[in-house]
């Protein structure tokens, strides 16, 4: 019997763990083990049980980067914010959702990604995109420059050390 309740889920997945570090791999076998069937991913490294709900065919990436919807020959642009990215499409934030069209392409200035995208789903202010082809690598538009912000140094009558 396959649990469909995620806490159940969860829970199982530990317990199949123990069995494995108590008992040892071949208590697993299915023909000498009866038990609870659970089909596992792997996230940042941990196991967790697989959702019913869980559609994708490519494995997402959770990131916060700036980035602008083009359409109309990149005459019009939206700026919006990628929230999860994929080989297969991604999902984007953008408080005006409702003015980026079905059809545009996404690109992300930092890395130099560019891919034309259409809107498989929308939810207020995010909005979900598959890609309609494989994104392009170009040059990136702008570098990120990371500055410490620090307090100028305070002048002192120390004399400096000699290296």
């Amino acid at each position: 019997m396959v649990s469909r309740d995620p806490a159940r889920a969860k829970s199982a997945c530990f317990l199949l763990g123990m069995v494995r570090a108590r008992v040892g791999v071949d208590a697993l076998n299915p023909v000498s083990a009866t038990g609870t069937v659970v089909q596992l991913r792997t996230v940042g490294g941990t196991a967790q049980a697989k959702s019913d709900d869980e559609r994708r065919c490519a494995p997402r990436r959770r990131m916060l980067k700036s980035a602008i919807a083009a359409f109309n020959n990149r005459f019009c642009t939206v700026s919006c914010t990628v929230r999860d990215l994929s080989d297969t499409g991604a999902r984007l934030r953008s408080e005006g959702s409702v003015n980026i069209p079905d059809t545009f392409e996404l690109i992300i200035e930092l890395d130099g990604f560019e891919a034309d995208c259409e809107v498989a789903w929308r939810r207020g202010s995010d909005l979900g995109v598959r890609f309609l082809g494989a994104p392009r690598r170009v040059a990136p538009k702008r570098d990120q420059v990371i500055n410490p912000n620090l307090p100028p140094p305070v002048p002192t009558l120390r004399r400096k050390p000699v290296r």
